[in-house]
């Protein structure tokens, strides 16, 4: 399979989910019922699984025997992730100025310089004390570049790796007794709550995959059951993103499992799959990235709108959404795909001087070339 079914249209719900959640919250106040998502924080756990799903079906084949390197992988991922986030972090306070007359408003919190440095270098929640305060929903970012991108690597290296690092996940989750919504925290230098997430939810999604993948006859034929498996799976996950409160134990326990339900869905066709494969939906899925980061600073600066009403306020922040989705358009044509086009070219400009030092044949220079997209 070139492409993975359902996928885009999955991330595209989870992303305007997470954006109404976040605007109906700062309009209407949180947990006042008009918020969509009582635990979007699952959903980023989500969009961890899926990351770990399509890239190791994407590189799988690519880094390392494929001619791309570890380096080249990094940097297309920097790339891909870094340049519309640090636009975001400059848009926050700008905005938060043109709605409440401050850069960074009491209600945000204490301020620090470390504050700052962690948002402008993306290592915001790593693990390390530099707490997210301008664009929040970047802390998921932050982990994906590093802990994700090492989970990817190491996956890529043997296949049994990524069965030993959700290991490592689950260890880790029970001995830290982490925070499922947690993201900044560290019990350790570098082993944040979000870190810990990340690392356990990347590598399921890639076990998944490969479950998948093995299996694939199996599913084809048995396509009802899984199809009614897959569909329960999702119900469970709606219960649980509209404002289930779940345990540590039993969110080690069903994450594995939505992980194996979106990782089969491509193989079958399902209610499912048709619903999330809808034009609008695949193109939402296309704009998720942009309107996940965006959603933020186009929320502050219509805050000055914020009044009493809350018939008022609920029209203000989906109004507010509704625009984030327009610049999320413009974004990923003008800024996401371009950056990411650029940093696949310094990939293949690194591949060109290394073959004149004589470090590798033209031939997987070549072949490389071909393999990075």
């Amino acid at each position: 399979m070139k492409r993975l079914a359902g996928l885009d249209g999955l991330r595209g719900i989870l992303a305007l989910g997470v954006a109404l959640s976040h605007a109906y919250s700062h309009f209407t106040g949180w947990r006042t019922g008009y918020d969509i998502f009582h635990n979007p924080d699952y959903a980023v756990d989500i969009f961890f699984i899926l990351s770990g799903i399509v890239l190791y079906h994407s590189y799988k084949s690519k880094v390392g025997q494929g001619g791309m390197s570890a380096l080249e992988f990094f940097v297309i991922r920097l790339f891909r992730l870094y340049p519309l986030h640090i636009i975001a972090v400059v848009l926050v306070p700008l905005a938060l100025f043109v709605s409440t007359g401050s850069f960074f408003p009491a209600w945000l919190g204490p301020v620090t310089p470390w504050n700052l440095i962690g948002d402008l270098t993306l290592t915001n929640s790593i693990g390390i004390g530099f707490i997210p305060k301008t664009n929040v929903p970047s802390w998921s970012i932050s982990v994906e570049l590093f802990a994700g991108t090492a989970v990817l690597l190491l996956s890529f290296i043997h296949r049994g790796l990524p069965w030993i690092t959700a290991a490592a996940g689950i260890g880790l989750s029970l001995f830290y007794h982490i925070d499922i919504k947690g993201a900044s925290y560290a019990a350790f230098p570098f082993l944040s709550d979000g870190v810990i997430r990340c690392i356990l939810c990347v590598s399921l999604g890639i076990c998944a995959y490969q479950i998948s993948m093995r299996y694939s006859e199996w599913i084809t034929r048995h396509d009802r059951v899984v199809s009614t498996g897959i569909f329960i799976t999702f119900m469970l996950t709606l219960i649980i993103l509209f404002g289930m409160n779940i345990t540590l134990p039993a969110y080690l326990f069903i994450t594995p499992i939505v992980a194996l339900a979106i990782a089969a869905m491509p193989h079958i066709e399902s209610d499912c799959r048709t619903f999330l494969e809808s034009d609008k939906l695949v193109f939402l899925g296309h704009i998720s990235f942009s309107l996940y980061l965006l959603h933020t600073p186009v929320v502050y600066a219509m805050l000055w709108l914020k009044g009493e009403s809350f018939d008022a306020n609920i029209i203000y922040a989906t109004l507010a959404v509704a625009i984030a989705a327009g610049i999320a358009v413009l974004s990923l044509k003008y800024i996401e795909l371009p950056c990411y086009d650029y940093g696949k070219r310094i990939a293949r400009q690194r591949l060109f001087t290394i073959s004149k030092k004589g470090k590798i044949s033209k031939g997987l220079i070549k072949n490389a070339k071909k393999n990075i997209i």
